[in-house]
């Protein structure tokens, strides 16, 4: 490692840079640069990169925006493998260039990874290289990598609390010479990472993320993202219902969950997950185990558990009666176990029966203790030895925890976080922890869902009819529907079709009919039909749409919007004019299978009325999972043709699904 900007002046940062870089006793070479040369740190400084005398891994360059340019064309003349930034690289060149993409210029001709500007650096605690102006001498190594967009969260999180172990840190900043994607896939090929924290802002290579985030999953590498700006909505100006529901924060979560990641929403969340994960143990199917000391919090833990969706072990009747026959009479054997009985000799023993028995039950995914130890004051020291034999005790996730959040307890949690038993405060974050490491763990056991498709022609023209002609070539299923532009074609058409129909107008440009007063429902017979007619025509234009009048059903609608940076994402939404009422809608990058469609369909709340309410028969969600499933193929096959599709509604009915009315945006070229 050679650190260039380095300094003995007492209180610069070339000073703290460099007594950072040697914090953690690195045991390879690390080398001084400085103009006026001297000794720093110990060290005889070299004047120049060019009097350098062997090949860097890593230039750690540490200075300002006026000389960086020179300093790396200078590492890498000398064949620096790679190099670090912290300047933020707002100015300009010597000669007038933009500074940050000269920097990046100059990365990408000499394909060197760059981490920086505008960042904290890394640190491997394995080796001890510290390129980095934060010291890490304290920094025990571990199984998390946290790669971080923000510096401030890369130090709050990785110099704040020892129970947290890290494989490596690192501060991408502005990612002049690779990207997070690049990071994960690192942390993914070492064998000491075992989950993965990432604090994002955005992703500069969306397939690269895409790819990195598979590979670590098909490794068994859990990826925990918290991703900030999620409210940001997309820009995109939108003419379909789809475009405007659709914001770019979805694109974002339909990748995250078709790769397997973790999403969360705090840093707090993203640690507490991260720490569980780490431990490299991972939960069977189940539901969380947990032992206490309070009935007041085993009441409040079940109340969290119900409302953040967290799954507790449904205890077997087997394992209720070994219970009820070892626990004293006035516990209840259930779950969480509250094992607080008398202040006897035996008070510790009533905790060592619950855990031994629980750890033993099949329907018991992950065990959870909790007990008042804490740096200061321990109730009972046997519930403490429970505590560190508790790794020895089950091969299934473990921890001790504590439902106060700010609980005085670092110094003990460092203790076990040698023995290899995470610590987490705060029962919403425990539980929050553990039902993401359920969730992760009960989707990395499905088997993927697949589905191929290939590219078709988009027809010259694009109206209802055509558009809905063209889906159902995917297997949508649509109705019956006739495109006429005078009134005995009309008649004609209705004498194909039978009553009831439904006439809508097909006039170019009018893209939702309804908002037009273009479309006249529940047509029974030929005169109603021909007066609809001529109400429409005289209004809208002569072209019409003639088609059967569908049945009564729930109705979804499916829309796709084109991202520019991970493609077609597909949306289901309550359809009609609920979809702007409900506020809900689930989305996922095209295509997808069956599986996965009735998946997102079930999400939705008016899944509920598909299940048949108030005496209405069941509705046929097999069909509707069909129907979006083919929209998916279509959507993923016309990608690179249109910019936006929407069918709305689709009505499911108790014996199948129908596509009522389609609108397909070309894409301008």
């Amino acid at each position: 490692m050679v650190v260039v900007g380095a300094s003995a002046r007492p209180g610069s940062f070339g000073t703290r840079l460099a007594k950072a870089t040697m914090s953690a006793r690195f045991p390879g070479q690390i080398t001084f640069v400085n103009p006026r040369g001297g000794e720093i740190c110990g060290r005889t400084a070299l004047p120049s990169l060019a009097d350098l005398d062997h090949v860097p891994d890593v230039a750690v360059l540490g200075v300002g925006g006026a000389n960086l340019e020179r300093a790396l064309l200078d590492a890498i003349a000398k064949g620096a493998r790679s190099a670090v930034i912290f300047d933020s690289c707002h100015g300009e060149t010597a000669n007038g260039h933009l500074l940050l993409p000269r920097l990046r210029a100059i990365a990408a001709e000499a394909d060197i990874p760059v981490c920086g500007g505008s960042g904290m650096g890394f640190i491997n605690t394995r080796s001890g290289a510290v390129a980095s102006f934060y010291p890490a001498g304290h920094l025990k190594s571990g199984g998390i990598s946290l790669i971080a967009h923000s510096g401030s969260v890369f130090t709050v999180l990785g110099m704040n609390d020892p129970r947290f172990r890290f494989d490596l840190m690192v501060s991408p900043g502005q990612e002049i010479g690779a990207g997070i994607d690049e990071y994960i896939a690192f942390a993914t090929s070492r064998n000491t990472t075992r989950a993965i924290a990432l604090f994002m802002e955005a992703a500069r290579n969306p397939q690269g993320l895409i790819d990195s985030l598979k590979a670590a999953r098909a490794r068994g590498i859990p990826v925990v993202v918290c991703k900030v700006g999620r409210t940001e909505e997309s820009a995109r100006l939108a003419r379909s219902h789809t475009g405007a529901l659709v914001g770019s924060n979805a694109a974002y979560a339909a990748v995250f969950e078709e790769c397997g990641a973790i999403v969360v929403d705090s840093v707090d969340e993203m640690m507490s997950t991260a720490l569980l994960c780490a431990t490299g143990r991972v939960p069977g199917p189940g539901g969380l185990g947990l032992v206490t000391d309070s009935g007041g919090l085993r009441e409040l833990q079940v109340d969290l558990a119900v409302e953040s969706g967290t799954p507790l072990a449904r205890l077997s009747a087997s394992t209720r009666q070994a219970l009820r026959a070892q626990l004293p009479p006035d516990l209840e054997p259930s779950n969480p176990l509250d094992c607080a009985a008398d202040l006897t000799d035996d008070f510790a023993k009533t905790f060592e029966t619950g855990l031994r028995l629980l750890s033993a039950a099949p329907e018991v995914s992950m065990l959870g203790l909790e007990a008042d130890v804490r740096d200061d004051y321990i109730y009972e020291d046997r519930l403490l030895t429970l505590a560190k034999a508790l790794p020895r005790l089950t091969d299934k996730p473990c921890f001790l925890y504590s439902s106060f959040g700010l609980t005085h307890n670092r110094r003990l949690a460092d203790e076990l976080a040698d023995l290899g038993l995470p610590v987490m405060n705060g029962a919403k974050m425990m539980l929050a922890a553990a039902r993401n490491l359920q969730g992760w763990a009960d989707w990395n056991a499905c088997a993927p869902d697949t589905v191929t498709t290939t590219g078709v022609a988009l027809p010259e023209q694009l109206d209802e009819a055509s558009s809905l002609a063209l889906l159902r070539g995917f297997g949508l299923p649509t109705l019956e529907c006739r495109v006429c532009d005078t009134a005995e074609a009309v008649q004609t058409a209705a004498g194909e079709i039978g009553f009831p129909l439904a006439l809508k107008t097909a006039a170019p440009g009018i893209d939702h009919k309804s908002d037009a007063g273009g479309v006249v429902l529940h047509l029974r017979d030929t005169d109603g039909l021909l007066d609809a007619y001529a109400d429409l025509s005289a209004r809208l234009g002569p072209r019409v749409i003639v088609q059967k009048m569908a049945e009564k059903g729930i109705e979804l609608a499916f829309g796709c919007v084109v991202d520019q940076d991970f493609g077609p994402l597909v949306m289901v939404a309550p359809g009609g004019i609920l979809v702007e009422l409900f506020d809900e809608r689930q989305v996922a990058r095209a295509p997808f299978g069956t599986a996965k469609a009735e998946a997102m369909i079930r999400r939705l709340r008016v899944a509920r009325l598909m299940e048949g309410v108030r005496g209405e028969p069941p509705r046929d969600l097999a069909a509707a999972a069909q129907a979006l499933s083919a929209f998916s193929r279509a959507s993923a096959a016309l990608a690179v043709q249109i910019s936006e599709m929407e069918v709305n509604p689709v009505i499911v009915t108790a014996t199948g699904s129908q596509a009522v009315d389609a609108l397909i945006i070309a894409r301008k070229i």
